[in-house]
């Protein structure tokens, strides 16, 4: 069923590290979520892209907003053309075609049951380069540029008028609401969000304990009380049973049959879930067991190569002194010698009667020539004991290359073939995922046939039923 959820974030200068606006652009593409991209105003290749976002940033002031990051569910009811026009338009409403901006949806293996949008909105004019959208300003300097004052609640107001639009031009007639489920009037407990980090643990690794965490502001949130016991995906899993519970009970025909559906949707979703997270883990675990050994090989010989390159350094810092000390004392030999030979008497009355300065030139270009020589010896100095240092240093890599070529060359065959079976896991977990979500689907409009097929029913019999809708038998 259609749901809503909008998430609005900005990336700035001074808030997040340089690039961050082009890197986001990058996760959104990664090729392992399959992503369909669209753009306008800029490169709908990812690399392009951000390469086109990090050139835009540059120009910004230093306390800019780089761009604004929007996150939308989409109806699981729309077919994936459907869904990318209702992107397209959105973000065209959005922006009044005056922006640019960056959109990928994902719909695809584990987000089949989950598709979303991610969208990059860099809100600066195409001609003018100023702002149009002014996400960022606060509500009483939008509503002197005649804008809505509440950015946020209009860009959610926006999605909602085009989210629902979509699906009563698809024939639908699921709704979206931006309401909270309270102000709707529902007798629903809303779902809590499941984070990324949290789901790939569950998923691939082990079942995660909550922990007691602290924000950035200070603020400390008792995971372990709220969770009571259980992790996110469970407490997300309890509160959708209770809803459907509250669904069958209530006292409207459709609501009822709906959340039947759902339950048993939800029972083969899990069952289906619970079998390739297993698989999962089991992998996961091989991968980490076989890693680990090879690390256990590797160790003794990264310990033994640590050791050798201590000593290899200590003789580098003896051989640099023991070169140096004999170049420098030679130096000063040579130097004190021209010095006194410049110092006996006989020179010192020559320089002093030579009125043409020919004395003391030839000594000063005896000087120089000394300094000249010196320099280029201590240069071949440094050059003669950097090949030293490097001959000694590449037998020390060629020797431990050996090494660990040999261990890599005993596991790699294992690593390589949990790294295929792991692949081809994950492929046919993305395609059981897929079909799941197709049956699913089907079962979904099949429920909906009949519910409209009964309503008629009652509607053509004009039956006046009793203050609770119990509805007709669909067999």
């Amino acid at each position: 069923m259609a749901i809503y959820s909008l998430n609005l974030k900005s990336i700035g200068r001074t808030t997040h590290a340089a690039g961050t606006a082009g890197a986001h652009l990058l996760y959104i593409a990664r090729p392992d979520a399959k992503a369909e991209l669209a753009s306008n105003h800029m490169p709908t290749d990812p690399n392009a892209a951000r390469a086109w976002m990090n050139r835009a940033e540059m120009s910004d002031r230093k306390n800019a907003r780089v761009a604004d990051k929007v996150r939308l569910a989409l109806p699981r009811e729309l077919t994936p053309q459907q869904r990318m026009q209702l992107v397209r338009d959105f973000a065209q409403d959005l922006t009044g075609g005056r922006v640019a901006w960056f959109a990928g949806i994902h719909a695809q293996g584990k987000d089949a049951h989950n598709p979303h949008c991610h969208m990059v909105i860099r809100d600066r004019d195409i001609e003018t380069d100023k702002r149009v959208l002014r996400l960022s300003d606060s509500p009483r300097d939008r509503a002197k540029a005649g804008m809505e004052p509440k950015a946020v609640e209009w860009v959610r107001a926006k999605w909602e008028e085009h989210a629902n639009r979509a699906l009563d031009a698809a024939g639908h007639h699921a709704r979206i609401d931006r309401r909270s489920l309270e102000a709707q009037g529902i007798d629903r407990e809303p779902t809590i969000h499941i984070g990324p980090q949290a789901a790939h643990v569950e998923q691939f690794v082990e079942r995660p304990a909550s922990k007691i965490k602290q924000t950035g502001n200070g603020r400390v949130i008792d995971y372990p009380q709220i969770d009571e016991g259980r992790t996110r995906k469970e407490r997300h899993a309890e509160i959708i049973d209770l809803n459907i519970e509250k669904a069958m009970r209530s006292k409207s025909f459709r609501v009822r049959e709906t959340a039947k559906v759902q339950r048993e949707q939800a029972r083969l979703d899990r069952q289906l879930e619970n079998s390739l997270i297993g698989e999962a883990r089991r992998r996961t675990r091989q991968h980490r067991m076989a890693r680990a050994a090879y690390r256990d090989e590797l160790k003794p010989i990264r310990e033994s190569r640590k050791a050798d390159e201590a000593s290899l350094r200590d003789m580098f810092r003896e051989e640099w002194t023991r070169r140096r000390k004999i170049v420098t004392d030679k130096h000063q030999e040579e130097r004190s010698k021209l010095k006194a030979e410049h110092g006996r008497m006989g020179s010192r009355v020559m320089r002093a009667i030579d009125f043409t300065g020919r004395t003391k030139r030839r000594q000063e270009n005896e000087k120089q020539a000394l300094q000249d020589s010196q320099k280029q010896e201590r240069a071949e100095m440094v050059a003669e004991y950097r090949a030293f240092k490097g001959q000694h240093q590449d037998n020390l890599n060629d020797r431990y290359a050996v090494m660990q070529r040999k261990v890599r060359a005993i596991h790699a065959p294992r690593l390589s073939d949990l790294a295929d079976q792991r692949r081809d896991a994950e492929r046919e977990a993305d395609r059981q995922r897929q079909m799941r979500a197709a049956e699913r689907d089907q079962a979904e409009r099949l429920a909906e046939e009949r519910i409209r097929r009964a309503e008629q029913i009652v509607r053509s019999q004009m039956v006046k039923g009793p203050k609770r809708d119990r509805g007709p038998s669909l067999g």
